[in-house]
């Protein structure tokens, strides 16, 4: 890429996985929680690369999903067939307290980071004891947590200050779920005030889920601009989390490209691609 050319586009959350079988069991409740919450049929690879073209999406970070455990062979192995496209943000274990298999994981070149769930099959809080082996690792090792932490963002501003080398990535714009639209403005305005600690950031994923309004999803554009005008361009990373997607895939880059006048073009290609790769060190 030239000094002069765009960023890719990089999706900074997309699951893959296989289907549970005999060979493949799931743990206890993850096939109801997969049917609840994503795409009945499993996102492949090959299919993943299809529907990233047509989308006009050039990369993804590959995200194992929390429904399957702690497995990361599928999706390591999607990145393996297409280093060129595909990154792994590797699920960790909390519990083991073990950072040898995460140390492990990372000496392979399409591993950029781990991403960590906070829900009850995991340390469930992120101020569970159970995590701080892993805060301290990963500012040691420098490697690079985005994780789901939606209605314990307090908490999560106390590991960010604990740990100032720890660079974190909040999933799916700070928010729970609980409210749509306007509505999630009190929620947005949490997350904003992480802002003041430079070592969080943000992933714009799975934006319309939080929405009851159809494309472009207007009641949504104040908090892009509130996170904006908080955070910067270098600390958000656009992104679909594809399974949970409601609309077109080609929607979600169209409404970044298209709608939010208050992005620049040297703003939008960060968003779009250019601070999640600088973050992950992801060469281009």
């Amino acid at each position: 890429m030239t000094a002069d050319a765009p960023s890719p586009v990089v999706d900074a959350q997309v699951h893959v996985w296989l289907p549970e079988g005999p060979d493949r069991p799931w743990p206890a409740g993850g096939a109801e929680r997969a049917r609840s919450m994503h795409r009945h049929e499993p996102i492949n690879g090959p299919g993943l690369r299809a529907e990233m073209r047509a989308a006009g999406v050039d990369r993804a970070v590959l995200v194992p999903p929390f429904f399957e455990g702690y497995r990361n062979d599928y999706a390591v192995a999607c990145a393996a067939e297409f280093p060129d496209a595909f990154r792994v943000m590797a699920r960790v274990d909390l519990r083991t307290g073990d950072p040898g298999p995460v140390r492990e994981l990372l000496r392979d070149p399409v591993v950029a980071g781990v991403r960590l769930v906070f829900l009850p099959a995991d340390a469930g809080r992120v101020e569970d004891p159970a995590a701080e082996w892993l805060w301290s690792f990963a500012e040691d090792e420098d490697v690079p947590v985005m994780l789901l932490a939606s209605g314990q963002l307090d908490a999560l501003g106390d590991v960010a200050k604990r740990h100032p080398g720890l660079r974190l990535a909040v999933d799916h714009l700070g928010l729970t779920g609980e409210a749509t639209d306007g509505a999630a403005a009190p929620e947005i305005a949490e997350l904003a005030g992480l802002a003041g600690l430079p070592n969080v950031s943000v992933k714009l994923t799975a934006l319309p889920c939080y929405s009851t309004e159809d494309y472009p999803w207007p009641a949504m554009h104040p908090h892009l601009r509130r996170l904006f005008d908080a955070f910067g361009p270098e600390r958000l990373f656009w992104g679909s989390d594809l399974s949970r997607l409601r609309g077109p895939y080609a929607d979600l880059v169209r409404l970044f490209r298209e709608d939010l006048d208050f992005l620049s073009a040297a703003d939008l290609d960060a968003v779009l691609g250019g601070s999640v790769l600088r973050w992950l060190g992801w060469p281009v």
